[in-house]
């Protein structure tokens, strides 16, 4: 099911060029009731049903928090002052966000699931000198920071200080958009999957993407069509770029309302219950929260229920997609990167059982697919559209975000594979990654990604990875579902057969050395892969 007509412009928004601060406080005086977040009364009983907080709530906690960063930062000349923070997933984050940005600070969100030592990497390579944390996670910031004497950290107040109903003395953002759209604000960081994650600021202007998006008329169909005016629940952190642009950006720019669970880590009967005591109309969520919804009939029925629903950072499962298709009106994969955010590519009119699979780029600008490989694999390429008249000044503001991270590229390759629709062309699936590709000794090789969703379509499969890079033949490394047995897959079909799958050489994943997974909850390859170095190994004899 498409949308027909665009639901953009919102009645009375002129979209583009407006920078999420300055949005904020305009729509806490004017819209002074209108829903930003809507959370558990609480999240010991969820029963008890949800609660909204307005986006008046929401700038007068970010004022409170704003004087408190004045009183308790270090003084300093530099102008965008950086200072980091970790905490429980809760609303302390979007909070002390919209915070920095009033008083020109930049905020930095070190994830709690990269090492101690990427984390001190991170903040060495930003500068950064202080460090926010709860009294709570005294033991877990100590730990990582033993390392970094100079280092400063500073307790944060409890949630309940920022959100007092006490007004706050006003602090409001002060620039335009001219002069502010380039200013850094956030620094997020890669996960990590293919090497040490680092560190990837964002700009107010990229910030602003969902809004030039709202704006441009040729982009009919997207994600944030779809959550435009609708309650969305998702438990992706703030800490996470898709999380912030979630509660920030979407619900500021285009009226979505996020819904949220209890702050601490969610169960699918978590999920579940929090679908049955409040109204939601889609959701996003990693695959791995998906297929444990669909292994009951309460996670089946609560799914089943949704407007929409959107995956990100994994594939999904082919037989959760099976349970599910039927009965939503549009799965699409929510599909972007910290360097390039969200991709906008688009849904389609096109109702086979296979098209929640299938994205259309045709409206995204610069991006393009350059072939690969022998079997009809493309790379997606993001190209600006005059590259001979580019610069470092020049400063389009609806470019593609890539370019903005990187401004002196012309052209960013993504790594990503693609295949394309065997028949309607203009759609592409998602299949990879360059790295993805296992070369064998006899100079042959195989894509893994290509192979791996057929075998984790499999009942008794949870995860599966295809390795053995430089042998003779390739080695699958297969991670069963609790109590179940190993049997034969039928994954051959596409490929030579001298690079065949044997059940000669396959490794069963045991339980004292489970799989590594990234922040995205998508199995971390060559981690996963090194753990089962040794088994590997003796295969070859």
């Amino acid at each position: 099911m498409t949308i027909s007509q665009s639901v953009f412009p919102l009645p009375g928004v002129q979209h583009g060029k407006r920078i999420i601060a300055s949005v904020i406080e305009t729509r806490a005086q004017n819209d002074n009731d209108t829903p930003w977040v809507s959370l558990p009364v609480n999240e010991e009983n969820l029963s008890l049903g949800s609660k909204d907080i307005s986006f008046r709530s929401f700038n007068n906690a970010a004022k409170h928090a704003a004087h408190w960063l004045r009183q308790n930062l270090p003084e300093t000349l530099e102008p965008f002052q950086k200072f980091a923070y970790a905490g429980p997933k809760d609303l302390r984050y979007p909070i002390l966000a919209v915070a920095a940005a009033k008083l020109q600070k930049v905020l930095i969100l070190p994830s709690p699931l990269v090492t101690a030592e990427a984390q001190r990497r991170i903040l060495e390579q930003q500068k950064c000198t202080v460090y926010l944390r709860p009294s709570t996670m005294k033991t877990q910031v100590d730990a990582i920071l033993h390392d970094a004497p100079h280092l400063q950290t500073i307790d944060i107040p409890d949630l309940e200080e920022f959100l007092r109903d006490i007004e706050a003395e006003p602090v409001t953002y002060s620039k335009t958009w001219q002069e502010g759209k380039n200013d850094p604000w956030l620094v997020f960081h890669t996960s990590g999957t293919t090497g040490n994650p680092k560190p990837v600021t964002w700009t107010h202007r990229m910030m602003a993407s969902i809004d030039m998006m709202a704006a441009s008329p040729n982009i009919k169909d997207s994600m944030v069509h779809r959550v435009a005016n609708h309650r969305l629940f998702t438990p992706i952190p703030s800490l996470h770029l898709t999380g912030m642009m979630l509660i920030l950006a979407t619900a500021t720019y285009v009226n979505m309302t996020a819904v949220l669970g209890p702050s601490t880590a969610l169960t699918p009967s978590t999920i579940i219950s929090v679908f049955q005591n409040t109204h939601i109309d889609g959701t996003l969520l990693p695959p791995a929260l998906i297929d444990g919804l669909c292994l009951s009939d309460a996670g089946l029925a609560a799914l089943r229920s949704l407007n929409f629903l959107m995956y990100a950072g994994a594939p999904l499962a082919a037989k959760s997609a099976a349970l599910l298709t039927p009965y939503i009106p549009v799965v699409i994969n929510g599909v972007g990167t910290t360097e390039a955010g969200g991709y906008f590519a688009t849904h389609h009119e096109h109702c086979d059982p296979d098209a929640y699979l299938w994205l259309s780029f045709a409206q995204q600008k610069g991006a393009t697919f350059e072939p690969r490989t022998a079997d009809g694999l493309h790379e997606l390429v993001f190209v600006r559209e005059d590259p001979a008249t580019t610069s470092r000044e020049t400063d389009t503001d609806d470019e593609p975000v890539i370019f903005q991270t990187y401004p002196h590229l012309t052209r960013f390759e993504t790594h990503d594979l693609w295949r394309p629709h065997p028949v309607h062309k203009h759609l592409w699936q998602i299949v990879g990654r360059t790295d993805d590709y296992v070369p064998l000794s006899h100079s042959d090789g195989l894509h893994a990604s290509s192979l791996e969703p057929e075998i984790t379509a499999h009942p008794a499969v949870k995860a599966a990875l295809i390795g053995g890079h430089g042998l003779a033949k390739p080695v699958l490394v297969v991670q069963l579902v609790e109590g179940t047995t190993a049997s034969e897959f039928e994954v051959n079909a596409r490929v030579h057969e001298c690079v065949r799958l044997e059940m000669g050489r396959v490794v069963i994943a045991s339980e004292e050395k489970p799989f590594a997974y990234t922040a995205k909850q998508s199995v971390a390859r060559m981690q996963s892969l090194g753990l089962y170095k040794a088994e590997i190994a003796a295969l070859e004899g």
